[in-house]
């Protein structure tokens, strides 16, 4: 019989794709008994051709998770930059749910990551499995999410150093054509959205300017569309995978499209 020592983590080939997803889609399916509003999951976990394209993505590092030599999961890693690893996705076949094979994944993981400073993840409000399988394996809520407009997320980090992370600016120090900045600050003299018309498709857009501000200075924030809705005035949020540039002579801060908001508790 095997053992959760068996557990092991190796590269994802795309000769493992259709195991994989199929894993993913039983995985994600079954949180409709653990408070999802019904089968489904994140986008393209029952897709051949995602999973394909993110085995092949040289940004993220997926892994197949093997129970001795059987394939029963998957986790899929991302950086923000250096120490600030995330953990995009990981599961579990349903059937070898209940092993302790997902806590000892995340083991193997941070044998893999030794200079990490920190991990980052997010799950489900409603998930009333996930959420308490973070918390033992040493996360800590900082925060919520708000880019799905029905449910908010929420959003854990592990802090394996008492360091200021490296890959996180102060906002004295951002600059123009700085790329995936990640920051921490107040939300302060929140506009009103307006409407322009995009240059380049010519399509309706709305925007607002906000001023995030820390101890180290201040800087405008420009928010589009579904990220007005995801910031509140007098609150502290944390972007992830914004960008810096200058705009009639001031700097301004955006959040890309790939970027994260997190309202901080």
């Amino acid at each position: 019989m095997n053992q959760p020592n068996d557990v092991s983590l190796q590269k994802a080939e795309v000769e493992d794709v259709e195991i994989l997803t199929e894993t993913c889609r039983r995985a994600f399916d079954s949180d409709s008994e653990f408070g999802a509003p019904g089968p489904g999951g994140p986008p393209g976990y029952d897709s051949i051709e995602w999973n394909t394209k993110i085995i092949q993505n040289k940004w993220l590092q997926y892994r197949k998770i093997l129970f001795g030599s059987k394939i029963v999961g998957g986790f899929i890693a991302g950086n923000r930059g250096p120490g600030y690893q995330v953990c995009e996705r990981i599961w579990v076949d349903p059937d070898y749910m209940r092993k302790s094979i997902a806590t000892n994944a995340f083991e193997r993981v941070w044998e893999k990551y030794p200079s990490a400073d920190l991990w980052v993840a997010g799950t489900p409000e409603w998930n009333v499995r996930t959420n308490p399988f973070y918390k033992r394996l040493g996360f800590v809520q900082i925060g919520t999410t708000h880019d799905n407009p029905t449910w908010n997320g929420i959003y854990y980090e592990k802090r394996l150093t008492d360091k200021f992370p490296r890959a996180m600016s102060q906002i004295a120090n951002i600059q123009h054509g700085q790329q995936r900045v990640l920051v921490e600050g107040r939300v302060d003299h929140f506009s009103s959205p307006r409407t322009v018309i995009s240059k380049k498709t010519g399509k309706e857009l709305k925007v607002a300017d906000a001023t995030l501000t820390n101890d180290t200075g201040s800087i405008k924030l420009v928010l589009w569309n579904e990220q007005i809705r995801q910031v509140k005035e007098n609150t502290s949020i944390r972007i992830e995978e914004g960008y810096a540039k200058e705009f009639r002579n001031e700097l301004q801060l955006s959040i890309g499209q790939w970027g994260i908001l997190i309202t901080l508790l």
